[in-house]
């Protein structure tokens, strides 16, 4: 064996002089991204959370509030994200949320239209009720009729017993015309077309008419033409100069087209094109090898080719182009293909309509079957189509005329109990810090203020249990992804307290009070207690991790606690809960409330948490247990992404300085403090290693904010000396 060595993955046998650059990754290692909200609830727009491809990737910043109002339009995650992203009005708290992920309850249903002869649907885009807004119009044009004009050299005698005969479309039958053995039947341009359209066989696919001296001959009006994705043709291919005419191929010098529009009512944006008309490809199989009969055969894989002799099929992925498709035909023995327009050349084979036409011809270069890209230009239109799609869309042809119709049956939708299990389930997916339901009541009291849907079915108690089994389940060691939930409830004090005591959670925090703000719709008004929520966890994202909420502006122009109806005039408004004068009691009963001091704004009283078991530092203070959670992730994500899946080779030392990094991380950016006994924000930190397992053990340091000053005064008598 060649003397090799072996150096950073490679074995080497050349001679000569190798390197490997190694990142030092010791210290200056950043913290993950905070302030990650997600929240569920109603909207009046915008795709239902279940039909959501991946909820993970439904999510906004600050700076896409446009896209959200564009798909959400209005209603409470409009509102929410408003609240989310704009929550306070103070400088301890310079922004709102980072990111906020978006799980829509409510099953809302798009507005459609069905056509006729079961073409398609045309579907809103727009999920809900604005969709029946929304107006389709199809004016169709052109009677693609195929015609050849001429004047009968002589007529009487000389027509008397003659057959004239007809192709139709490729067909392999001809159409055989004979005129009478009486001269006098078809003396006169007149008789001649009269004599022919009386004849059954001829005037099932052809029209006879005349002006002056001229006969003209065309198909027949077909009522379905605007369906069938083909051209029309047809050929004299027998008999012809009795007519005046020649035998080339008829075709029609304007094929049906339709003028598309859509239009959204409520926005004043109209859509409209003019589609179809245009023949794409003809081919055509004459008489050569003693064939008689000939078809083509478009559908979505292939174009099958079949005569008497042969059938050969065309695989559209093997021939993308339809020039690539005529040049294989033009290989083939009697077959001729062409694109009328070299325009066309490039386009897909998949373009075709989905038909099925005869092609025989008893002339060579004559090419009867005539396809369209009707339904692919219709495709297209919906494609590009801010507005509406189609669903189960004809493969050939163009719709219907239609006068212009509104789409029906858009509907906001109901907000099943299921949907919030689903909700939180997706919510598993990805890593968040807090979550925010944008509901404060029952289904049934949301209903009696035209809220939500009649049908809905939730709970504020089963929303608030979901939630918090959501959040056990989620800081349990093998989930990993710590987070806390941001709940509300209208009701009564005394049931607002009670509420709050069976929550005992020092994971969740409770808002009991409506605030008044502007919705997504720029109207001042109240929001029930779920607004409050979102300015609470907004604020949280917004301010350095650690802060407290405790004497913290929030950005409302109003604050009132009661379980009346939202539609109660305020003049009826009964306050349940004063915060001047309840403060002790909503405190001890772990409720976080906003009070309104004397020189004006609206702020927190106390960053306080649901727990009010015992006076736990951590579990009764929302900032503390965001300040842990924030630790708990970034240590562990940090030491996960270095080591799990290196070989145990790694040294103590390594793993314990890595450590010491993360760690003194968390004390610059205020997280953890320095004290005597650990200056660095920890102490204790060991590391030992045993197989492929990394043991550590720290203690550290976690920040909480001041929430009291005690004072001791001494007065003295005042006396001069």
């Amino acid at each position: 064996m060649a003397i090799n060595v072996s150096f950073n993955g490679a074995t080497i046998y050349k001679p000569g002089s190798y390197s490997k650059t190694i990142i030092d990754l010791g210290g200056n290692i950043p913290l993950g991204p905070a302030g990650l909200i997600a929240i569920f609830g109603e909207s009046d727009a915008g795709t239902p959370g279940v039909s959501e491809i991946d909820i993970s990737q439904n999510y906004f910043s600050a700076d896409q509030l446009s896209i959200a109002r564009d798909k959400y339009k209005s209603g409470p995650i409009m509102d929410a994200l408003n609240f989310l992203f704009a929550p306070a009005s103070d400088g301890a708290i310079p922004n709102g949320a980072q990111t906020v992920w978006v799980y829509k309850t409510n099953a809302s249903i798009r507005a459609a239209k069905a056509l006729t002869n079961s073409y398609g649907t045309v579907q809103a885009l727009e999920w809900g009720v604005g969709g029946n807004r929304i107006t389709y119009k199809a004016v169709s044009s052109n009677n693609g009729q195929a015609e050849t004009s001429g004047t009968p050299p002589s007529l009487g005698t000389s027509l008397s017993s003659e057959t004239v005969s007809f192709r139709v479309n490729g067909a392999t039958s001809a159409i055989d015309f004979t005129f009478s053995v009486t001269d006098s039947d078809h003396d006169t341009i007149e008789k001649v077309v009269i004599e022919m359209n009386n004849d059954a066989g001829f005037s099932a696919a052809l029209i006879a008419s005349s002006v002056g001296s001229v006969l003209t001959i065309k198909t027949i009006l077909d009522s379905d033409l605007y369906q069938k994705g083909k051209g029309e043709s047809f050929e004299i291919v027998a008999n012809s100069a009795l007519l005046g005419m020649t035998n080339t191929l008829k075709i029609s010098s304007e094929e049906p087209i339709v003028a598309l529009t859509l239009d959204q009512k409520r926005d004043l944006l109209i859509e409209n094109d003019i589609l179809g008309g245009n023949v794409i490809l003809t081919i055509g199989r004459d008489t050569t090898g003693g064939n008689a009969s000939a078809s083509v055969t478009v559908n979505s894989t292939s174009i099958v080719l079949t005569d008497d002799l042969a059938t050969l099929t065309i695989d559209k992925a093997a021939y993308i182009t339809l020039k690539q498709v005529i040049e294989y035909i033009n290989l083939q023995s009697g077959w001729t293909a062409a694109i009328p327009n070299s325009i066309y050349n490039s386009l897909s084979s998949y373009s075709l309509d989905q038909v099925v036409l005869d092609a025989f011809t008893g002339v060579t270069g004559n090419m009867p079957a005539r396809i369209k890209k009707d339904a692919y230009e219709v495709s297209e239109f919906f494609a590009n189509s801010q507005l509406a799609s189609i669903e189960s869309q004809a493969t050939k042809g163009l719709p219907e005329a239609l006068i212009e119709t509104f789409l029906t049956g858009g509907a906001k939708g109901a907000t099943l109990t299921s949907e919030i299990v689903n909700a939180l389930s997706k919510f598993e997916k990805f890593h968040c810090n807090s979550i925010v339901p944008l509901f404060s009541r029952d289904a049934t009291a949301d209903i009696s203020d035209n809220l939500t849907d009649s049908n809905s079915t939730y709970t504020i108690d089963g929303i608030h249990q979901a939630v918090k089994t959501h959040i056990s389940l989620m800081k349990s060691t093998k989930k990993k992804s710590e987070r806390q939930g941001y709940l509300s409830i209208k009701d009564t004090f005394s049931n607002c307290k009670s509420v709050a005591g069976d929550l005992a959670d020092g994971r969740l925090q409770l808002a009991i009070q409506d605030i008044r703000q502007i919705d997504s719709l720029g109207t001042i008004k109240w929001f029930q207690p779920w607004a409050l929520a979102c300015l609470l966890a907004g604020s949280r994202g917004g301010a350095t991790v650690g802060t407290p909420l405790t004497n913290k502006y929030l950005n409302c122009s109003g604050i009132r606690q009661t379980a009346q109806p939202m539609n109660t005039p305020e003049s009826n408004i009964v306050i349940d809960f004063d915060p001047d004068l309840s403060y002790d009691d909503a405190i001890i009963s772990g409720i976080t409330f906003l009070e309104n001091p004397r020189t004006g704004g609206f702020k927190v009283v106390i960053d306080n948490t649901t727990y009010g078991r015992d006076n736990n530092w951590v579990w009764n203070r929302g900032s503390v247990i965001y300040a842990g959670d924030i630790v708990a992730y970034n240590f562990r994500n940090s030491l996960e992404s270095r080591y799990v899946g290196i070989k145990n080779t790694v040294k103590v030392a390594e793993v314990k300085s890595t450590a010491e990094s993360v760690l003194s991380t968390f004390l610059g950016q205020g997280i953890t403090v320095s004290t005597n006994d650990a200056p660095n924000g920890f102490k204790n930190l060991s590391v030992r290693i045993e197989g492929n397992t990394i043991y550590i053990s720290v203690t550290i340091k976690l920040v909480e904010g001041i929430d009291f000053i005690l004072s001791e005064i001494t007065v003295q008598r005042a006396t001069n000396v």
